[in-house]
């Protein structure tokens, strides 16, 4: 990578970073505010769903508004946006109120996927090990989200949480609004020897019209493991302080993640040389024993099981991000990741309220065994992704044999 890219990543991994500490804040907080205003597990699994809709469906116009103005404004509007409703929402005197703030948050911080993810897909020659380290941020923060939030609840209350955050999104909206970022829709773009181009956008006719067909899987596959990553990120805390200590379940959730950071740069670098279809289905077929196992083992077990399992969801990140640029035509990169983060973060949400639903009736353990059938169903699309994958590339083979005979 040249220096050019170097400062682009930097700049979207600091955005990246910031994202997630917003988005968890809330999932490892949620004991805290439970206590606060007596609600029901299921309720603060509904205000998770509240949040994970608005900051899923956000991603829709934030594609649009990508292609259109570039991903430097889109990024601006994002931060500046999330620290004035990270402010209300530690304001917020009841649940009702929390509801109308975690939504106006997660409108604001949801902005953030498809200006950045089309940032790296569009302005770097190394897309998969790119895509990694976009993902180690993210996962840094959420590292860093149990460790700002429950340190300054402990120390004063949950509300100064958010207070915290929202004076970080002010300061990374000036340092954008500043900055100048080569990136796709900004002033400078790279050169097109520089930009990675995507390996499946030279099939034409019959060929190109069925890449339409594994760019819905994968949108699928981004639903049902939006399911799977809300429920998750939502009740591991809660699930790791019943049975590993009540005091530091955000603690252990930041173990957790770490090890997913490793796993977005084994997942980035493998992608730089194995194809996207075949990798998909073995990573995610290696998360559902995990994740069966979070609902079975406690104690230290339960933190190795809650480990691997992150590290194989997150391995999968950089692999279906780099499909959707694979599969989407030029010039609409930011509408698709627009999409694939709606269909992942707003659909996807749901997964707060029925693991919360599950939490309710049974039990956290009940929320993580029913989760792991969701994730079972990602690796039945990622399977199909792989087959339609096959069937493309010896169709293409086929072509290129039958044009070299006449």
């Amino acid at each position: 990578m040249n220096q050019t890219e170097r400062r682009l990543i930097t700049y979207i991994a600091a955005a990246h970073a910031l994202t997630h500490i917003t988005e968890l804040s809330y999932a490892v907080l949620l004991t805290r505010i439970q206590d606060d205003f007596g609600t029901r597990d299921v309720a603060m699994g509904a205000l998770a769903t509240v949040f994970g809709w608005t900051f899923g469906s956000s991603a829709i116009p934030a594609g649009f508004l990508t292609d259109r103005l570039g991903s430097r404004r889109v990024l601006v509007y994002a931060f500046a946006g999330s620290s004035v409703m990270a402010v209300l929402v530690g304001l917020s005197p009841n649940a009702w109120v929390l509801a109308a703030t975690l939504a106006g948050l997660g409108l604001t911080i949801g902005l953030y996927h498809p200006a950045g993810l089309s940032a790296v897909a569009q302005g770097v020659s190394r897309r998969g090990i790119a895509l990694g380290f976009h993902g180690v941020a993210g996962n840094l923060g959420q590292v860093l989200a149990p460790a700002i939030a429950v340190g300054l609840a402990i120390a004063v209350d949950w509300r100064a949480g958010f207070f915290c955050i929202a004076g970080l999104s002010a300061l990374l909206a000036i340092i954008l609004s500043r900055a100048h970022l080569p990136v796709h829709g900004d002033s400078e773009v790279l050169s097109q020897e520089e930009v990675a181009e995507p390996p499946l956008q030279e099939a034409s006719g019959p060929i190109a019209n069925r890449l339409l067909t594994p760019l819905l899987l994968t949108y699928g596959a981004f639903v049902l493991g939006g399911v799977v990553y809300r429920g998750v990120v939502t009740y591991l805390p809660k699930h790791l302080e019943e049975l590993v200590s009540e005091d530091f379940g955000g603690a252990f959730v930041a173990i957790a993640f770490i090890m997913g950071a490793i796993g977005q740069l084994v997942g980035g670098w493998l992608s730089q040389g194995i194809r996207l279809e075949r990798m998909a289905p073995v990573i995610a077929a290696a998360a559902v024993p995990a994740l069966i196992l979070m609902a079975i083992l406690s104690g230290a077990l339960l933190v190795i099981a809650s480990s691997a399992f992150v590290f194989f969801y997150f391995a999968n990140q950089p692999v279906f991000t780099g499909l959707i640029a694979d599969y989407t035509p030029p010039g609409a990169v930011g509408r698709s990741y627009g999409v694939s983060f709606f269909a992942g973060f707003g659909i996807g949400s749901l997964g707060g309220v029925i693991a919360g639903a599950l939490v309710d009736t049974w039990d956290t353990e009940a929320a993580f065994w029913g989760l792991s059938i969701f994730m079972a169903l990602v690796v039945v699309l990622s399977f199909a992704l792989w087959a339609l994958a096959e069937r493309r590339h010896e169709d293409v083979k086929l072509a290129t044999a039958v044009g070299s005979a006449r």
